[in-house]
C-alpha cells in the first residue's frame, strides 16, 4: 500500500508499518453478472487484508502517523473490524490501545480484538442509540486531548490522516481495470469507506489518471438507514433514529461522515439505497454459493444494493460495476452458523461411502 505514499500523509520510512495490507484481489463475476444483466461485475475482496477487512488500510496509515508524531497510546471505538485492525497495528508498534465497543459486538470480532491485546470496554446502548454514540465519541476526544493520545475513530471527521488510507482502494481499482468503473457500490455504516473511495477517484481525476469518476452508491440496511432517508428527503445531514438492524458493522445511527457522503450525493456524484437485513443475508448466500466468495453480512450489502437497483431500474447491461466486499466471512461466527443450520450432515460407517451421485454432478 505504501507504494502510493506520495498521495498519502507524509510518514518517515522507519515509521511505516506493514502487515501485508493492500493489493487485494479484484474478482470478476462468473454467474451473477449474467443473472443480473450487468455488463461487467467485479468484487473487490477486502477480506484479503491482514485482519480480514478494509480497515487495515486505515490502521496502517493511522498508527504509522501516530508513531511518527510520538504518540504513546491510542483510543477509539469500534463495532468490530476497526478495533481488530487498530489492535493489530498497535501491537506491532508496541502502542497501548484503549477501545470502547458495542454492547452486543459480534463475538468473533471481540475475540479477535482481545487476541491482539487491546484494552476493551463495552458500552450500553452503543450502536443502537445515536445520543450514546455521540457521548462515546466525545469521551474519546476528551481522552485524546487530555493525554496526548491518537484517535482511532475511523472517520474523516475525527482522524482525516488515517482515513487517507481508504483512497488506496480507488488507486488499485484504477490499476486493476482497463477503464474506471461506471459505478461502485459501497456498504455504508459511518460512511468513511464511501467518502474515502470517492476522494481517491477525485484525486485520480485531478491528476489526469482517469477520464471520468464512477458513480458512487452507498448501501445501508433499512434498520439503520440514516443516510438513505436523508438523501431521499434532500437533506444534508443524516436523519435521526435508532438502529434496529442486525447487520454487524453497519449499526451506526450517528454516522460521523454521513454529512460528507450526503454532500457527494448532492453534487451528483452518488446516491444511497436501503435494503432489508434479509436482502443482505441473501446476497451473502449468493456470493458464497454462486461466486465462491465468503464474506461477512456487512460486506454483502453492496451486492444487495446492486440487486435492488437492477430490479427497480434495470439498464445495467452496458455498465462496469464494482461491489466493495469489505470483510471476510469469519468475522461473524453466529451468522455463519445460521447460514448452514438447515443442512443435515450424515454420519456414515466406512462401508457406506457410496454417495449415490452421478459422476461429475454436484450434489444438493
Amino acid at each position: 500500500m505504501w507504494k502510493y505514499r506520495r498521495l498519502l500523509p507524509e510518514v518517515p520510512e522507519g515509521c511505516r508499518l506493514y502487515l501485508g495490507e493492500g493489493s487485494t484481489p479484484l474478482v470478476p463475476s462468473r454467474k451473477l453478472a449474467k443473472r443480473l444483466n450487468v455488463g461487467e461485475l467485479y468484487f473487490k475482496l477486502e477480506g484479503g487484508n491482514p485482519t480480514g477487512s478494509y480497515k487495515d488500510r486505515i490502521a496502517a496509515v493511522g498508527i504509522s502517523w501516530a508513531l511518527a508524531n510520538g504518540r504513546e497510546a491510542c483510543v477509539g471505538t469500534t463495532s468490530g473490524n476497526a478495533g481488530a485492525a487498530y489492535a493489530a497495528y498497535a501491537a506491532r508498534a508496541g502502542m497501548t490501545y484503549h477501545l470502547f465497543v458495542l454492547e452486543h459486538m459480534a463475538e468473533a470480532k471481540l475475540a479477535q480484538v482481545l487476541a491482539y491485546g487491546a484494552l476493551v470496554r463495552k458500552v450500553k446502548g452503543f450502536g443502537t442509540y445515536a445520543d450514546v454514540g455521540d457521548r462515546v465519541f466525545a469521551a474519546v476526544l476528551d481522552l485524546v486531548r487530555s493525554n496526548g493520545w491518537e484517535s482511532t475513530i475511523t472517520a474523516f471527521r475525527y482522524n482525516p490522516y488515517a482515513m487517507e488510507g481508504v483512497k488506496t482502494i480507488s488507486f488499485e481499482l484504477a490499476e486493476q481495470l482497463e477503464a474506471p468503473p461506471t459505478a461502485v457500490y459501497v456498504p455504508a455504516g459511518g460512511a468513511g469507506l464511501y467518502v474515502g473511495i470517492w476522494k481517491g477517484f477525485r484525486e485520480l481525476g485531478e491528476l489526469g489518471a482517469i477520464a471520468q469518476r464512477p458513480f458512487m452508491v452507498a448501501v445501508q440496511p433499512e434498520g439503520c438507514s440514516n443516510i438513505v432517508r436523508a438523501y431521499e428527503a434532500g437533506a444534508r445531514v443524516p436523519a435521526p433514529g435508532a438502529s434496529v438492524s442486525q447487520i454487524s458493522g453497519l449499526q451506526v445511527p450517528n454516522p460521523p461522515d454521513g454529512a460528507l457522503a450526503l454532500d457527494i450525493m448532492a453534487s451528483g456524484d452518488g446516491a444511497a439505497v436501503a435494503v432489508t437485513d434479509g436482502d443482505i443475508w441473501e446476497a451473502q448466500r449468493l456470493l458464497a454459493e454462486e461466486e465462491g466468495i465468503f464474506c461477512e453480512p456487512a460486506a454483502a450489502a453492496a451486492l444487495a444494493g446492486l440487486i435492488r437497483d437492477v430490479k427497480e431500474r434495470g439498464g445495467f447491461g452496458s455498465q462496469r460495476v464494482v461491489c466493495i466486499v469489505s470483510g471476510v466471512g469469519f468475522k461473524d461466527g453466529k451468522r455463519l452458523l445460521e447460514m448452514v443450520s438447515h443442512v443435515d450432515v450424515p454420519l456414515l460407517d466406512a462401508e457406506q461411502l457410496d454417495l449415490g451421485l452421478n459422476p461429475g454432478k454436484r450434489g444438493d
